[in-house]
């Protein structure tokens, strides 16, 4: 059986589960839901966490289906909150304390079940983690919202990551163990509020390329150097072997210029003897085809005539 292997007090576990459906429940009604959806929405948030728990950990079964009374308490929470919602909106610093108690109750009891069930420290905390926050995820998944546990603002998954390695730390290693869960939930609680209180809060993506590749080129300018003029020297000693000839100043401007001449000139002709070789198709060229003409043996000529005397 599961309490048999991760033997965590059941009051725990109901309190976690409570303040996660009543929360639940809230939203719902916000939103607007009918008795139904409240109610759905109170067990999932209660239960959520708990269930993809039960299921990661995989050889001990749903602790939420073997203790029907969870799912019970989650529906009848959700109930009265549907019925009496205006009592929780006028008491509505007490339903963000159940809230921030609930994320420090699931991270206590996931851990403590990770590491009753032979996990190690990382593990466990992985686990009480996701549990602390997987019954708010899921709600928000079937409202259609985006999920307030992955969005930028107030320290939420932070605290119960923190508040879940705090209590792996201390019970793993036998430190103040009798007082690790009331100083897991303290702490989960404490930077719930101080985040609130004091700003703390995570920011969106922000791109650092620029911040890191302007340095890169810097580096690479300045390693590029020796390089650059290890090639300019090389490239220098080939132009002094290969020098012109010895000649006054003024006569090496011309002696360019001629140079220069006779490249065009040579280019011109090979230009003219590419073009005589080709047929030409302009509307000025001739056309193949000739006026007969008499041979110059039988053309006419006219007598010349002769001297009368």
């Amino acid at each position: 059986m599961l309490e048999s292997v991760l033997a965590i007090p059941f009051w725990i576990e109901f309190a976690g589960t409570i303040t996660g459906a009543l929360a639940g429940a809230i939203a719902g009604v916000r939103a607007q839901y009918d008795i139904f959806g409240t109610t759905v929405l109170a067990c999932v948030t209660g239960l959520g966490g708990g269930i993809t728990r039960d299921i990661l950990l995989q050889d001990y079964g749903i602790y939420a289906f073997q203790h029907p009374v969870l799912l019970l308490s989650c529906a009848i929470a959700g109930g009265l909150v549907f019925y009496f919602h205006k009592l929780a909106d006028a008491f509505d610093w007490v339903m963000d304390f159940l809230d921030n108690l609930s994320v420090g109750l699931w991270a206590v009891v996931s851990v403590g079940k990770g590491l009753s069930a032979g996990l190690d420290i990382i593990p466990s905390v992985i686990l009480g983690t996701i549990t602390a926050v997987g019954g708010g995820i899921v709600r928000d998944i079937l409202m259609a919202q985006r999920p307030v546990a992955f969005q930028a603002g107030t320290l939420y998954g932070t605290a119960s990551l923190f508040g879940s390695t705090a209590f792996a730390l201390m019970k793993q290693n036998d430190v103040l163990g009798d007082y690790a869960a009331i100083t897991c939930v303290i702490l989960v609680m404490a930077i719930r509020y101080a985040s609130e209180f004091f700003g703390w809060r995570t920011k969106p993506a922000q791109d650092y390329s620029d911040k890191v590749i302007v340095p890169m080129k810097k580096v690479a300018h300045v390693a590029a150097q020796p390089v650059k003029k290890v090639v300019r020297n090389a490239v220098d000693k080939r132009i002094v072997a290969a020098a012109e000839p010895q000649m006054p100043h003024h006569e090496k401007a011309a002696h360019r210029i001629r140079l220069r001449a006779e490249a065009q000139a040579r280019m011109a002709q090979s230009i003219n003897a590419g073009g005589t070789a080709r047929p030409r198709t302009d509307a000025n060229a001739p056309s193949s085809y000739a006026p007969h003409r008499e041979p110059a043996s039988e053309s006419r000529v006219r007598p010349i005539p002769k001297d009368p005397s």
